[in-house]
């Protein structure tokens, strides 16, 4: 019996190192999905349906000039490659990283990206007490490149969390191991009392 349960345990064991959870987060805003994925402190960053599928006073977007990330902790540093990075300045009305201190990273191109309907970043942070489970994010949609002032809303809105499916995974096995192990006492019981 003490070497089933130790099985038992050795399972469960397992199953939690093999799945490491990350911090999964989903907002869908004026018609545009913004996904973000973390581990570590690497944050992917997804933006979908923005090409084709804005509404409100998105609807007309076509280029992405700046976005900023906050509220994840005492950003020091960040990279994404192809992007020009402060943690200094914040996301502003006006195009790029020009407002006061922000406690983020703000990420900008001196000429507009034009957007596609899968859009995706991958950001490498540094800093203290990073925590990504409900990061801040704020963009700058422009309808034409060279614009000078963001189009429409700026967003600044949290990105809720979602669940994860690694975490139904493990529920899933401990349920299914702990349904296995009282079927199991229930037959060894019925034996004995045969």
């Amino acid at each position: 019996m003490k070497i089933r349960k130790l099985a038992l345990a050795s399972i469960a064991a397992a199953v939690m190192v093999f799945v490491t959870p990350a911090t999964a987060n989903t907002l869908t805003f004026q018609g545009v999905t913004f996904e973000t994925l973390a581990s570590g402190n690497t944050l992917q960053l997804t933006i979908t349906n923005a090409l084709n599928g804005g509404t409100g006073n998105w609807a007309d977007v076509g280029f992405l000039k700046a976005f900023e990330i906050k509220g994840i902790g005492n950003v020091t540093g960040a990279t994404l490659p192809g992007w020009t990075t402060s943690v200094d300045n914040g996301l502003a009305s006006a195009a790029g990283c020009t407002t006061g201190g922000t406690p983020g990273a703000c990420f900008y191109q001196p000429t507009a990206a034009a957007l596609n309907d899968s859009m995706s970043f991958t950001i490498n942070f540094t800093g203290t007490n990073l925590n990504f489970d409900a990061p801040e994010l704020k963009v700058q949609f422009l309808t034409g490149q060279y614009d000078g002032k963001a189009t429409g809303d700026l967003l600044s809105q949290t990105i809720p969390a979602i669940p994860e499916p690694e975490i139904y995974a493990m529920m899933a096995v401990g349920l299914g191991l702990m349904g296995w192990w009282v079927a199991r006492r229930k037959k060894l019981k019925v034996s004995a009392a045969s």
